[in-house]
């Protein structure tokens, strides 16, 4: 049978166990007033750290503040040594007395700048080597020179255009008002700006190409030479007499008033067509006194009214199906030309686009050509 267990015997185990918590208590205790010690510790050592942080920086802002007062007075001539060098830039860039010996406007106006940067930056640098920041300065220097490359290569067409514009107001290919061909775009030109040539096209349309595409571009002038020959075709029959009818053409041609005598018109047959001959008409016009286009256009016309009155064969490269029967032939039909076809015509200047032009250079705006420079 089982042993009963007396109070005795329990009050021993509960003892050691209340002893037992007892202790975990006092050790848990202890270990918590360590934390804190330890955190409060941390933290005044921060607070120290801080403190002493904030001694050195308010001791260097009083060195500063006594760096500042001592300098104050350098301060004042450097700022008066700026002011001096800024103002003897405006009276040396003032007016053109300093460069009236360069006679390209726009080579002056750059020249002009130039001055008054250059001017302005010995002022700056005489500032800085009084308050003794030439160190400043070489590290100034040497970021400008990073940067520059920078935005070098970020603005490279800007630059290219501007260099451009400044050989171009330099070397004079053209003169406003000159009729210009350039990579095949033509028009009269309007005027020169640092980034882009103006042209007018015969259409009255502006057309704005880069300088540095027109400073590289294959540039035909057709003004710069007063004298301009104009050529066109005309295909005659493979029976024809070849001779008489170049002398028909030529004939034609030496009568217009506008065509000149010297260098007279000439022809030439130059190759074999399909279904004809091409005979080549050439001729020279003035054309300070006669238009080009209208010159080109009543030769033709009148070419082939002679042609037609002269019963010359003219045949299409086409086929061509006849039929006998009574009818006349196609000699037989030809009309004869009235009076008012063997007119030349209006052949005269075109000096439309030329009123467009002085009026557009007259509003004013940018312009880097001059008029009195000799052409290139």
């Amino acid at each position: 049978m089982g042993r009963v267990v007396s109070k005795n015997e329990l009050r021993i185990p509960l003892g050691a166990a209340a002893v037992f918590l007892q202790a975990w208590a006092n050790r848990a205790r202890a270990e918590n007033a360590g934390e804190e010690e330890s955190v409060q510790q941390e933290l005044a050592e921060a607070i120290e750290n801080t403190s002493e942080r904030i001694d050195v920086v308010g001791d260097r802002l009083a060195q500063l503040g006594d760096r500042a007062l001592e300098l104050l007075p350098l301060l004042g001539v450097a700022f008066v040594t700026v002011l001096v060098f800024w103002l003897l830039a405006r009276l040396l860039t003032k007016g053109d007395w300093l460069f009236r010996w360069i006679d390209n406007g726009f080579l002056r106006d750059t020249a002009r700048h130039l001055t008054r940067i250059v001017v302005i930056a010995v002022g700056v640098l005489l500032a800085l080597e009084l308050l003794d920041a030439t160190a400043l300065v070489g590290a100034t220097l040497g970021a400008a020179g990073v940067v520059g490359i920078a935005v070098g290569f970020a603005f490279r067409d800007i630059v290219e255009n501007y260099l451009a514009g400044l050989l171009l107001s330099m070397r004079h290919p053209f003169q406003p008002n000159d009729f210009v061909s350039i990579d095949g775009d033509e028009g009269k030109v309007v005027r020169l700006t640092s980034r882009a040539t103006i042209l007018l096209t015969l259409a009255g349309n502006h057309l704005r190409i880069p300088n540095s595409k027109v400073f590289k571009a294959v540039l035909v002038n057709y003004t710069q030479n007063p004298l301009r020959q104009f050529d066109f075709e005309v295909g005659v029959g493979v029976n024809e007499d070849l001779a008489a009818v170049q002398k028909r053409g030529l004939d034609v041609l030496t009568a217009m008033d506008a065509i000149l005598k010297e260098p007279p018109p000439h022809a030439l047959i130059e190759r074999f067509g399909d279904s004809n001959i091409p005979i080549h008409f050439f001729a020279w016009v003035d054309q300070r006194e006669t238009d080009y286009f209208k010159a080109k256009s009543a030769a033709m016309r009148l070419v082939k009214t002679a042609f037609d009155a002269s019963e010359i064969e003219m045949p299409e490269p086409i086929y061509q199906v006849f039929v006998k029967q009574d009818v006349k032939s196609p000699a037989e039909q030809v009309v004869q030309p009235s009076a008012e076809v063997l007119k030349p015509g209006d052949t005269a200047a075109d000096d439309r686009l030329d009123a467009q032009i002085e009026l557009e250079r007259a509003e004013g705006g940018p312009d880097l050509l001059d008029e009195d420079a000799p052409h290139e």
